[in-house]
Order: C-alpha cells, then sequence, then structure tokens
C-alpha cells in the first residue's frame, strides 16, 4: 500500500471520527438545552391560550327548548340561548303560539344554589327555600303581534337586584352566574291597556302589572342548567 493511499485512508477515518463527534454533541446538547428550557404547564397553558386545541372554557353558551309552563310541553319552532361567564349573563328568546294584542314579559328566575332544590331541575315551589337562594327578575315585556310571535334578549350582571319582585325567593339576583340554574319563563299580562299609559306600563315591567283588570299567567319557560 503506498503511502498517499494510507494517508488519504487516515484522512477520511478522522473526518469521519468528527462528523459523529459533533453528531453525539449536538444531541446532547439539544436535549439539555430542552430540560433546561422545557416550559411548564401554566406557561404551555398561556402560550396557547387562543389555538383551537386548547379552547377557553370561559363562556359557556347553552341551548333550550321552551315548554308550556304547565305540562311541559315543548313547543316546536322556539327556543333559548344562554350565555354566561363569571360576572353576567345574557339570554335571548325566540317563541311562538302566544295571544295577538296581549302584553308578554320574559322573566329571569336565579336557583343559585340549584343542589338544595327539592328535584333536578327545579320548580316554582323550590323559591319556597331560603337556602336555594331563589330570585326572580324582570327580562322585559312588549305587545304580541299579530302573528302569535315575541322575540326577547336580556342582559344581568350578578348582584344586580334591578326589578326584582320581592315576592318569590329571598331577592338577592343573581350570585354565581356559572353554578346558577336559571330558567325563562314568558308571563302573559293580557291585553294590551294601552288607554291607561300608567297601566300598560306597569304591564310591561312589573310581575302582576296590569292584574287587575286583568289576569296574569306564567304561559311558557325555558331551563339551563350549569
Amino acid at each position: 500500500m503506498s503511502k498517499k493511499t494510507i494517508i488519504s485512508r487516515l484522512i477520511l477515518s478522522c473526518s469521519c471520527f468528527g462528523l459523529i463527534a459533533w453528531m453525539m454533541a449536538s444531541l446532547v446538547l439539544g436535549q439539555s438545552v430542552e430540560e433546561i428550557y422545557k416550559p411548564t404547564d401554566q406557561e404551555l397553558q398561556t402560550q396557547n391560550a387562543g389555538q383551537w386545541w386548547n379552547p377557553n372554557p370561559l363562556p359557556k353558551i347553552t341551548f333550550s327548548p321552551v315548554e308550556t309552563f304547565s305540562t311541559h310541553t315543548v313547543i316546536p319552532a322556539t327556543g333559548t340561548m344562554l350565555i354566561r361567564n363569571r360576572d353576567n349573563v345574557y339570554a335571548s328568546m325566540n317563541t311562538v303560539g302566544l295571544t295577538p294584542g296581549t302584553v308578554t314579559s320574559m322573566w329571569w328566575v336565579f336557583f343559585n344554589n340549584p343542589h338544595n332544590c327539592a328535584t333536578r331541575p327545579c320548580t316554582p315551589a323550590d323559591l319556597a327555600n331560603p337556602s336555594v337562594q331563589g330570585t326572580v327578575a324582570s327580562a322585559g315585556g312588549k305587545v304580541v303581534g299579530i302573528d302569535g310571535t315575541a322575540s326577547f334578549g336580556a342582559f344581568r350582571a350578578t348582584n344586580d337586584k334591578t326589578g326584582v319582585f320581592p315576592g318569590l325567593g329571598t331577592g338577592e339576583g343573581l350570585l354565581d352566574a356559572l353554578r346558577a340554574e336559571i330558567h325563562l319563563v314568558v308571563r302573559s299580562h293580557g291585553p294590551a291597556l294601552v288607554n291607561d299609559p300608567a297601566l300598560f306600563n306597569q304591564q310591561l315591567n312589573l310581575f302582576n302589572g296590569g292584574c287587575p283588570p286583568n289576569t296574569c299567567v306564567n304561559v311558557q319557560a325555558s331551563t339551563h342548567r350549569p
């Protein structure tokens, strides 16, 4: 074997050993860097908060049909949506089958401690139990059109006592938006008393507004469990 061939093989061998050493060093260094800078679970959650694979648990959105108040029969082509987070709730309702020309209102019914209700879902009878901390509050009213349909939309913040009806429950308002069981109740106040502005305003805003001379009655409801 010539001296030139021996030298060439030595150079090739040294190059191979150098390449292998470099790859091993890079692998070890890379692993060490990953171990040193490995992000915590909290950092990963913060970095990926807006990504589709790590959705924000708030707000919570639920959908529910509208039922007749007395028989709990689902009314076709109706529904409610409830959006809630830690501090407030928003509800919308689209319903049918109402009497044209009557005043109809929507009412929040908050069961702040639904685990204390006698049954699940809660019922109006549970409002008499102070441990349930129930509240009934106005969500607005309107005159039903000739097609018998009505749409409502309402916002309510926690601890807001505006429009609370004092005759039912403890009247503390919504205490925990994420844990409360929330019912949306449609109440009829009879024919619109447009010739008496004071009574007409009461029909739109008060639980027993316009009654008497009319008769007030709950006609529909929709339930949203926590």
